[in-house]
């Protein structure tokens, strides 16, 4: 699991059109050129092997269970905490806000066999875009 909280955590994303994607959502989480992780938020972007309770961890909210209705990913009425899921060519990007005001946590799905299988149905199931980008 790689957290990246500001331009000096860039070095660890080795794909460069990731690496691009995650620079320009960086920059969307400023706000008049304030750039504070702790106020605004930040990206964590998933590793093959890493568990779904990790990226829960890493983004402060869960992702397969809805926390205001205890509803289940799988239930007929569920609906995911993610503000936004996209579909890239190679990520899922899921925002998450676990709070109220303006912070907000990005998550980087690989979209690979070797990632929690729920975690993948879930944000195919829910992604509202598909984009050129990574």
């Amino acid at each position: 699991m790689l957290t990246i909280r500001d331009e000096a955590d860039m070095a660890q994303v080795a794909d460069a059109g990731l690496r691009a994607l995650v620079t320009h959502r960086l920059a969307d989480l400023c706000q008049e050129d304030i750039c504070d992780p702790d106020v605004q938020g930040f990206v964590v972007i998933m590793e093959p092997g890493d568990s779904v309770a990790a990226a829960e961890a890493a983004i402060g909210a869960p992702l397969l269970r809805n926390p205001v209705t205890g509803l289940e990913y799988g239930h007929p009425d569920f609906q995911p905490v993610a503000e936004y899921i996209g579909r890239h060519a190679q990520w899922y990007e899921v925002v998450v806000v676990p709070g109220d005001g303006d912070f907000g946590v990005i998550l980087f799905v690989p979209r690979r066999r070797d990632i929690e299988p729920r975690l993948l149905a879930l944000c195919a199931e829910y992604a509202v875009t598909e984009s050129a980008q990574v």
